[in-house]
């Protein structure tokens, strides 16, 4: 087994192969890697045990088809476009390619090709599942941009994004807000009817703001019970006040499931009008939120 990273030695390879038979049918076979040999059309010429449990098919089933029996829908229209492009420039290739189990579930392999030429052209690759630790990765990248409760942005996605907005805003004139959204007596409710409602109360109003702004839009949670949003390309000032009164009554609208309805505190500020910064426009915006939220608990007090 010493030999086994020669592998990619493709001349040697099936030479050697080629005249100790008994020992290919064992190295080959056996190997804990996921191998197949296909000729210049993608015909499959061989395949071992690794590379049969891996797809789910049986060697008959595999043998002599073309390869691309195994490709998945979940890789990108021109991704084979690509992968062709590039095995035919260098002679060899390495990436992920999804492809499709025996069973219909879809497999991520980190995919590694050689060419060697014999009486013809043949491709050695070998074949890992990497679709658990992609996904992990990916996962991971998700909630580190993501609330994990509600799946908003949050904080650190958010000031990435209004900083952006403000470049943009500044290169072609235009402006943006952003609406700094408290919940009135979230902890009341979390008091009197536990955190599960609490909790449902937070990914209700993550709904609602989700179905109020644009897709283009950034609505984020900040934590607790603050929510903020960037509107970009506002046509006019005003246009905020008029969206966060709209807003205002489209959270306090009851949830039907609880029997109980929540009031929200909103402040807004815009740029270029009340600050040129990310930080200028989250402080005027949050100061203007909590003079709404007094003026809130002044009444019901």
């Amino acid at each position: 087994m010493a030999f086994l990273p020669n592998f990619f030695n493709l001349q040697s390879f099936f030479t050697f192969f080629n005249t100790q038979d008994t020992l290919f049918k064992h190295v080959f076979l056996n190997a804990p890697t996921a191998l197949s040999v296909t000729d210049e059309n993608g015909i499959i010429q061989y395949v071992n045990k690794a590379f049969i449990e891996l797809t789910g098919y049986t060697s008959d089933e595999l043998i002599g088809k073309n390869h691309s029996m195994l490709k998945s829908s979940k890789n990108e229209p021109d991704f084979f476009k690509y992968f062709w492009e590039e095995l035919l420039k260098h002679n060899a290739f390495n990436g992920n390619i999804w492809n499709q189990h025996k069973d219909a579930h879809h497999v991520l392999h980190c995919v590694t090709i050689t060419s060697v030429t014999l009486d013809k052209t043949y491709y050695l690759s070998t074949h890992t599942d990497v679709t658990r630790e992609v996904e992990l990765k990916e996962r991971n990248h998700y909630l580190a941009y993501h609330d994990p409760h509600t799946g908003l942005a949050n904080r650190s996605l958010f000031e990435d994004r209004l900083s952006h907005a403000i470049a943009n805003a500044s290169r072609i004139g235009s402006r943006v807000g952003i609406l700094y959204c408290d919940l009135n007596e979230f902890k009341q409710i979390n008091d009197e009817h536990g955190h599960a409602v609490g909790d449902f109360v937070l990914a209700e109003v993550a709904k609602r703001l989700n179905s109020f702004f644009r897709v283009n839009d950034t609505v984020a949670r900040f934590g607790g019970d603050e929510f903020v949003v960037i509107v970009e390309y506002l046509d006019e000032d005003e246009q905020l006040d008029t969206m966060a009164k709209s807003l205002a009554k489209k959270i306090a609208e009851p949830m039907q499931e609880l029997n109980l309805s929540i009031s929200t505190s909103i402040g807004t500020a815009s740029f270029p009008q009340d600050g040129l910064t990310r930080d200028q426009l989250l402080t005027i915006a949050d100061h203007k939120m909590y003079e709404q939220k007094n003026y809130f608990y002044g009444l019901v007090g």
